[in-house]
C-alpha cells in the first residue's frame, strides 16, 4: 500500500480515474434531475405597456389574441373565390379539430366542385362578436357575394366552439374550433 501512493505514476493515475468517475456521477444526477422536472410554459406578452409575465386566462392579451385567432378563421373560412378557395379552406381547416374537419370534409368537397362550374366570390365583414360562455361565441357577419354582375349581401349567424390547443407550426394560436354552425337571419 505505502508503494501505491510513493509512485507518482500511480497517484497521477488514481487522481485521474477519481475526477472521470465524480464527473460522471455528477453528469448522471444533473441529467436524471433536469428530466425529472415537468416542462412549464412560459408567455411572455409584449404590448403598449410593455414587456410581461401572462398568469391569468383573464388577461387582456390572451382576449385580444382569442379575437385575432377568430377574425383569423373567419377570414379564411367565409372569404374565397373559385382561385383561391382550397388555400383559404386549407388554413382554415388547420385550425379545426380533425373530428370537426372530418365531418366537414364532404360539404367543403362540394362546395369547391360547385365553385368549379359555377365561379364566385364572397367576402366577409364581421358586424359583432359575442362570447356566450367560456369556449363559445356567437358571431354575425355581413358577407358579400359576387357572381359576374350580381351582388347578393347576407347576415350570416355562426356559432363557434373552441378550446384550447397546444402551439404548432400549422396553428401558431392556442385555440382550436371544436364545433361550427352558421344560419343566415
Amino acid at each position: 500500500m505505502s508503494l501505491v501512493f510513493k509512485s507518482k505514476l500511480l497517484r497521477n493515475e488514481i487522481k485521474h480515474w477519481l475526477l472521470v468517475g465524480s464527473l460522471a456521477i455528477w453528469g448522471l444526477t444533473a441529467s436524471l434531475y433536469a428530466f425529472s422536472k415537468s416542462e412549464k410554459l412560459i408567455l411572455v406578452g409584449i404590448d403598449d405597456a410593455g414587456v410581461r409575465l401572462i398568469t391569468a386566462n383573464s388577461d387582456r392579451l390572451l382576449q385580444a389574441e382569442l379575437k385575432s385567432f377568430l377574425k383569423t378563421f373567419f377570414e379564411y373560412y367565409y372569404t374565397y373565390d373559385e382561385k383561391t378557395f382550397l388555400d383559404q379552406i386549407g388554413h382554415a381547416t388547420e385550425l379545426m379539430s380533425d373530428d370537426l374537419w372530418q365531418r366537414n370534409k364532404d360539404k367543403l368537397l362540394e362546395l369547391q366542385q360547385k365553385l368549379q362550374k359555377t365561379p364566385l366570390s364572397q367576402s366577409m365583414e364581421i358586424e359583432t362578436i359575442d362570447l356566450l360562455e367560456q369556449g363559445k361565441i356567437e358571431a354575425v357577419l355581413g358577407l358579400k357575394v359576387r357572381a359576374r354582375l350580381n351582388e347578393q349581401k347576407v347576415r350570416l349567424k355562426v356559432l363557434i366552439e373552441f378550446k384550447k390547443h397546444e402551439r404548432s407550426e400549422k396553428n401558431t394560436w392556442g385555440f382550436e374550433v371544436v364545433e361550427l354552425s352558421d344560419a343566415v337571419i
